[in-house]
């Protein structure tokens, strides 16, 4: 009876002690919000040959540049197992935009053990035609603008309980930085202050307790939630992994995953890539495509005008937008699209430029209409 009030008593003293903090951050005007999506570089890559690299080592080089562009543009791994793609991987030269050699402090190790000297290949694939190739072979193309996710890590690899933070130097972090980049995945960390330690407890995020995650990710507003907990292996270069995903109301797991620290961080990125391109991403068929009427209001000058045109063009989902009528600060566009409504307002809702402002009116509903408000940038 004493272990049960003296439980009851850390939390509620625990329970203060975050209120207080919570209340202190309002005083302060510490905000928690952050922007839900981020415009993520896809079509660069960089990648190391040796310094007198034969023509065949740079194709090579650009052949695997290519694979890891169209997982990263497609959001899925399996792309590289369609019989297209896999004839398609050995003319990457042909959607080179551009490509320069930059000087690298990296030495390669040849078979007699000498040290070689190394350059850096930097490639630039050109969008529209990587982008004609995929919408030619009926496979998906996931946009620049992308969610933001919060990582959630716990791990026990130093021999003590941590949870992976914001602006932490360690090899976990420069992994998972790394594995982001190549799947195109903007993330962010926890910072780990006082708020986070009283919100989340080691124990709770090792757990995968997808209920306290939730509410500590909240002062984060992230779009996506990756969690997870890492293990040292039987063996040095051995580890595992449990991953869960936290998403529009889902719980998405992955059983234990094994392998290199490399290998099973990976697995949960993939995880978070698969299911966003699900979300995100679109087969833009030019046979099936869809109208509708996109009303945008508060345009209060010609060139906030402009600033919408220009945006409704680096929406992919949209194939054509012309002016349909001018009424005040109000602005309606003829829009077609390749995919349907509810595709467009997701891919709209990634960065908060233009706000939904829900039309009730049957009259509205019919005419298969969207209305918008313009929300300037800042």
């Amino acid at each position: 009876m004493k272990s049960f009030f003296r439980l009851r008593s850390l939390q509620i003293s625990r329970r203060i002690q975050l209120n207080l903090v919570l209340l202190a951050s309002a005083l302060l005007g510490v905000s928690g919000s952050v922007i839900a999506a981020s415009t993520v570089d896809l079509y660069q890559e960089q990648v190391v040959v040796s310094q007198n690299a034969s023509q065949k080592e740079q194709n090579e080089a650009i052949q695997s540049s290519f694979a890891r562009l169209l997982v990263r543009v497609t959001g899925i791994t399996q792309v590289l197992e369609y019989p297209t793609v896999i004839d398609e991987l050995k003319q990457g030269s042909k959607y080179l935009a551009t490509f320069r050699f930059e000087p690298s402090d990296v030495f390669f190790t040849n078979v007699l053990g000498e040290k070689v000297p190394t350059k850096l290949m930097n490639l630039t694939f050109d969008k529209k035609t990587v982008d004609a190739f995929l919408v030619q072979n009926r496979l998906p193309v996931w946009g620049e603008k992308r969610p933001d996710v919060l990582f959630w890590i716990a791990d026990r690899l130093e021999g003590q309980d941590h949870i992976l933070a914001d602006a932490e130097e360690s090899r976990l972090a420069t992994i998972v930085a790394e594995q982001t980049d190549i799947r195109g995945i903007p993330y962010l960390l926890p910072i780990m202050d006082l708020t986070d330690s009283l919100t989340l407890s080691f124990s709770e995020l090792y757990g995968l307790f997808s209920q306290d995650i939730e509410v500590a990710s909240e002062r984060y507003k992230p779009e996506a939630i990756l969690t997870g907990r890492v293990l040292a292996g039987s063996d040095e270069n051995s580890y595992q992994a449990d991953w869960l995903m936290l998403f529009k109301g889902e719980r998405l797991r992955l059983p234990t995953v094994t392998g290199t620290l490399d290998e099973v961080i990976a697995q949960g990125v993939d995880l978070v890539a698969q299911r966003l391109s699900e979300q995100y991403a679109l087969i833009l068929d030019p046979l099936m495509l869809g109208n509708l009427t996109l009303k945008v209001s508060d345009i209060q000058s010609l060139g906030e005008f402009a600033a919408l045109e220009s945006y409704l063009r680096t929406i992919n989902i949209i194939t054509k937008a012309t002016v349909r009528s001018f009424s005040g600060t109000d602005v309606e566009f003829n829009v077609e699209i390749s995919g349907d409504q509810s595709q467009l307002q997701d891919v709209l809702a990634l960065d908060g430029q233009l706000s939904p402002v829900e039309e009730v009116s049957l009259e509205a509903q019919l005419d298969n209409r969207l209305v918008f408000q313009w929300q300037e940038k800042k």
